[in-house]
Formats: structure tokens, C-alpha cells, sequence
């Protein structure tokens, strides 16, 4: 008999609660849980003109209660499953809505989600649990971040990364575990700990938003490790970074309009009336006077 706790118990009451799933038509791609809080199940179908969504919620969401029901009140996101990794990510936070995401790693399975700050805590959820279960559930690292905060990064899990390979790869011995960073606190490790975070490759591999939201981690604590991890790695830009901010600074200089010092050079007053005259012409537009230029060779 299947425990309430395990996730093919979700499975099962959706068999018997969808037909469109019991005969194959819609398929579950995916479940993952935290039992008695939230789950997530991402679902597919294999005809166009069947809603895989909307046959698991049901008219006027008649199916998804009866499921809600079965797992006493527990929270069920139904959504589909898609083959882009973005719209999937996209999708996994629900019922948060996402403005984009980037992929900052595809090799390690890395990406960012930008929302809006409405939509930030929703996101998350309480003490992570949202983000946590879309992390498991499309098997990516997701950062998630406000539209202010994106345009602002500046320690990114991306950049965190590149300074720990670059710190791992100097001639100073390396650090692997969180205890030998220097200046953390044993309140933060415990919290650490309490995590299942022990190494340094655990550290580097959260986003901002996941350390914060994790377990027993206060404001108060977050500003300490955050230093931590300012003061034991070098943090830089890549190098398209550095090409944005040098664009940026060139978009910031004063135009120079072009020709403009050669068209100084070429001023001249009329010998006559003394008004401006270029080398171009060959008489004065003030009074009238013929114009002749002549060169000496420099030596």
C-alpha cells in the first residue's frame, strides 16, 4: 500500500481522478512534493486538441479538488511540461508569473528568472519552498530575481562561480569546506549545515535568492555571509560584461560631431571685411571680394 507521503500516491488519485491520464492521452511527466505543504506535476499530452492542464483541473476545477481533497488540503500546481528549458522554468513557478529567464549555464543546467516585485514572494514561497520544488522538478539551478535586481547584479550565482574556478585554479590552497571560510560565524554554519550545505561547491552553486530564503537565515545573518563570500573570493566580470560596460561608457561620452576640428582649421577671415570664409570659396559672401588661397610647403 502507497504511503500519502510518497509522490506515485499523487499519481494514482490523478489516474482515477483523469480519465484523459488512465487511458494514456495525457501523461505525467513529473512529480515532486513536499508532503502536507505543496506539489508539482508536470503533465504533456500527446493530442493537440486535448489540454493536458485543463483536463487534470477539470470543469470548473471539479477533478483537481477532488485531488486537493485526497491529500487533506495539500497545495497541487498542475502545468505543463515543454521541451524548452525556458518555457519549462517558466512554467515550474507557477503559480508565480515570470517575465523571462536566462540561461546563464546550459552545460551545468544553470538559469535566472526575473519577475516582477509583485510577483517576487510569490515565487519563492514560504521559506523557499516554491522555488525549491521548481528546481527539482525541471532539474535546473533557478535564481530568481526582481527586474530591479537584474539590472543591478552584481554577485550573481554565475559570477560566484567564476571567482571560486578562479580561486580553485590559483597557487593558494583551496577551500572546500564552508568551516575554513574565513570570517563565518558558528551560527552560520549551523544554519549552513542545517541545509545540507557543507562545502564551498554547495555554497557558490545557491543564487542570492535561494541563501536568503534558506531555513533559519536572518537578514542579520545573510549580511554576515554575504561578506564572507565578498572577502574569500575575487569577484569579475566576463567578458561580455566588460564589452556592455564598455558600451555603456562610450554611450555616455559627449558626441564629437565629425570633421569638426578639421572644419576649424579650415576658418579664415577675409583679408577685405574680415568676415569667415573657407578655403572653398572663391569669393567673400560679404563684400563681394575674389578669393585665392595660397600653400607653403613645411620644412
Amino acid at each position: 500500500m502507497l504511503s500519502r507521503t510518497d509522490p506515485d500516491f499523487v499519481r494514482r488519485i490523478l489516474e482515477l481522478e483523469v480519465p484523459e491520464i488512465y487511458d494514456k492521452t495525457v501523461e505525467i511527466y513529473k512529480i515532486v512534493r513536499e508532503p502536507g505543504y505543496r506539489t508539482k506535476v508536470a503533465v504533456f499530452s500527446h493530442r493537440d486538441d486535448v489540454d493536458p492542464v485543463g483536463a487534470c483541473v477539470g470543469l470548473k476545477g471539479v477533478r483537481i479538488q477532488a485531488v486537493i481533497r485526497e491529500l487533506e488540503g495539500e497545495k497541487i500546481d498542475i502545468l505543463k511540461y515543454d521541451e524548452n528549458p525556458r518555457t519549462f522554468i517558466m512554467n515550474a513557478l507557477s503559480p508565480a508569473e515570470v517575465n523571462d529567464v536566462v540561461i546563464l549555464d546550459e552545460a551545468k543546467r544553470s538559469a535566472l528568472a526575473v519577475v516582477s516585485d509583485s510577483q517576487f514572494s510569490l515565487a519563492i514561497g514560504k521559506q523557499g519552498l516554491n522555488v525549491r520544488l521548481a528546481n527539482r522538478l525541471v532539474d535546473w539551478n533557478i535564481d530568481v530575481k526582481t527586474e530591479e535586481q537584474f539590472e543591478e547584479m552584481d554577485i550573481s550565482a554565475e559570477s560566484r562561480k567564476v571567482a571560486h574556478e578562479l580561486f580553485a585554479n590559483s597557487d593558494a590552497d583551496e577551500i572546500t569546506s564552508i568551516n575554513e571560510l574565513p570570517g563565518i560565524t558558528t551560527e552560520l554554519i549551523e544554519i549552513l549545515e542545517n541545509n545540507d550545505i557543507t562545502s564551498v561547491d554547495d555554497l557558490l552553486a545557491l543564487g542570492d535568492t535561494e541563501l536568503e530564503a534558506l531555513e533559519g537565515m536572518t537578514p542579520e545573518q545573510y549580511a554576515v555571509l554575504e561578506k564572507v563570500i565578498k572577502d574569500s573570493f575575487e569577484f569579475v566580470k566576463d567578458d561580455e560584461d566588460a564589452e556592455a560596460d564598455d558600451a555603456e561608457d562610450s554611450d555616455n561620452e559627449e558626441p564629437v560631431e565629425a570633421g569638426a576640428d578639421e572644419e576649424a582649421d579650415d576658418e579664415y577671415e577675409c583679408p577685405e571685411c574680415g568676415a569667415p570664409i573657407t578655403i572653398d570659396m572663391t569669393t567673400c559672401p560679404n563684400c563681394g571680394i575674389g578669393l585665392s588661397f595660397e600653400y607653403e610647403d613645411e620644412e
